[in-house]
């Protein structure tokens, strides 16, 4: 029985490092085709639960799960808010940008596993200020436990803060 357990720990030890050289192997690759900045006016949500989209009603072909806030400040303080809120999450890091910098795409890697989830944010000019669209969704698995929707909450809450709100 102990030799059955040795080599078992052993075989998920190989799997553990296995999926992480994968994951390495990948991270070019999946940043590449993930981490590109999103069209909201035609973004369709997929069929898996694991993601998560806040935007202005209408501003996408799919329903958002929330509804954009609404931050009573200018894009560029909405954008440096959000980026600084993104520069303080673990494992994370920005993709890609627009010119401007209102458009961009990150990723945030889970601690254990290294799981990339992509988050495409768009930041427009309002009514009273600005919005943020956020779509946040995870490449792997089905289901996420509310990881996305969770980080969006998180994000958009820390801006609010940051700027005062």
């Amino acid at each position: 029985m102990g030799k059955v357990l040795i080599w078992a720990a052993i075989g998920l030890v190989g799997l553990f490092i296995a999926w992480h050289a994968y994951v390495a192997v990948q991270a070019v690759s999946l940043e590449r085709e993930w981490g590109k900045p999103v069209d909201f006016a035609t973004l369709e949500l997929g069929w898996k639960p694991n993601q998560f989209l806040v935007a202005p009603p209408g501003a996408t072909k799919s329903q958002p799960h929330a509804e954009a806030p609404v931050f009573a400040a200018p894009p560029e303080a909405v954008r440096d808010a959000l980026l600084a809120v993104i520069a303080a999450e673990p494992s994370t890091k920005v993709l890609a940008r627009a010119a401007d910098g209102l458009v961009f795409t990150a990723v945030q890697r889970t601690a254990l596993m290294r799981y990339p989830d992509f988050v495409s944010v768009e930041i427009r000019a309002v009514d009273g200020g600005s919005t943020a669209l956020v779509y946040s969704r995870s490449v792997f698995g089905v289901r996420d436990f509310d990881v996305n929707r969770m980080r969006v909450e998180r994000w958009l809450a820390a801006t609010k803060a940051k700027l005062g709100g």
